[in-house]
Formats: C-alpha cells, structure tokens, sequence
C-alpha cells in the first residue's frame, strides 16, 4: 500500500487528517485555511515524479492555474476557505518531494509555506509506475480558428499520439511525435472548413496508456 504523509517544515498552518492514497490513485491534499480573496499564488514542487497536481481549489472553487513547467504553477486565488491539492500518487525512484507555496496580494504576503509529500511503501525499492495524466483543455469551448492547448504528463520518453476524433470515434486529424519525460502542452486550432461547431473528442495514446477528453467546438 502506498500512502502519502504530511508533515509542515515552516509555517504553521491548520491541516486536516488525510486519507491514504494508493499509488495510481487520485487524492487530495488539504493545505490551509485562506481568508482572503484574489491572491496571486505560485507553487513549486521538487520532484513532479512523486506527485502530479491536476488541480487546485479554494473553499471548493476549482482554480485557474497556469503550468510554467512540470513542477511549478501559478493562479489567481478565487474565494476563501480550505486551500487543498488534488492530484495523483506516483511511486518512482524517488519518494519524496518538497512543495513550495508562496501568496501576494497587493505586496503582502499572505502565504509563505513549505511541504513534504512522501511516497512509502512496504517493498524495497520502491516500485517504479508510471501514469499519464491529461488536462481538459483551455479554453474550452473554442472558436474556430483560435487555438486551445491541452497540458499532459509522461513519465517516460516514447512515441505520443494525439488525434482529434467525432464522437463515434472517426479520426479527423492525427499527431505522433517522440517526447521527453515530463509535461508537455499540445496546442490545436480548429479549422473553419473541417470543424462544425459541436462535440469531438481528443485521445491521447503514450506508453502508459489510451487517455480521452472532449472538446467543444464554437463557431
């Protein structure tokens, strides 16, 4: 069983009890309590193997964020209350990675924290399992003609395939190309000619896995 352990280094904050999360399963980390509004927030995490945030929220309001790379991203705070994680356990050759979250509003500081996210397990070593994980893509729905970008992880270098498909699973356009690991952002521009305003569905195939979103397209 693989399960994940909080411990603050720095700045003491309320944190609530947390569930284990096994390796390959999606969980949340609580973080602290925010009590004001429209912070401008950036977080860094040390190793993004042993942990993959796919989204953050505040008081239960799902935030905006922006990935400056695999291991670090930026928003806007929205609302008050719980500031928690939410993300994927991973079990890799490393088992721990530190987190940093830093909020400014208006040259104050109002957070100013680090963390330890640490990956155990009974079996020596640790087993190495990889996951890719895709983000819905931004925006959402799209214009024709504008772009939309996707954002997905790998942890290991290989042949990705993107297609954009209808609904019933026609290919429209197809993408391969060889990729690193780490994250990745795939940037799509429906065209006016081959694209009606509707639904169509993006698949993204890697190693790891077959992985799918929608995509609403706009006129």
């Amino acid at each position: 069983m693989i399960v994940i352990f909080i411990a603050f280094l720095f700045m003491h904050v309320s944190i609530h009890a947390q569930n284990p999360i096994s390796v390959g399963e999606r969980g949340s980390i609580s973080i602290a309590e925010i009590t004001k509004d429209s912070a401008n927030y950036t977080l860094k995490l040390s190793n993004s193997s042993v942990y993959y945030i796919d989204s953050i929220s505040i008081g239960g309001n799902v935030q905006v964020i922006e990935r400056i790379t695999a291991d670090s991203m930026t928003w806007q705070g929205n609302g008050i209350g719980v500031l928690t994680i939410h993300g994927l356990a991973l079990a890799g050759s490393d088992s721990i990675t530190l987190a940093y979250i830093k909020g400014m509003k208006e040259d104050s500081i109002v957070m100013d924290t680090s963390f330890m996210i640490q990956i155990a397990s009974s079996n020596t070593p640790l087993p190495y399992v990889r996951f890719s994980v895709v983000s819905d893509n931004i925006p959402n729905p799209v214009m024709r003609g504008e772009v939309t970008t996707w954002s997905y992880a790998i942890d290991k270098t290989g042949i990705v395939n993107i297609a954009i498909i209808t609904l019933d699973g026609r290919i429209i356009e197809e993408f391969s190309m060889m990729q690193d690991r780490g994250m990745h952002d795939f940037q799509f521009i429906p065209n006016t000619y081959t694209y009606h305003p509707g639904v169509y569905g993006m698949r993204l195939i890697t190693e790891q896995g077959i992985f799918h979103r929608l995509l609403n397209v706009s006129p």
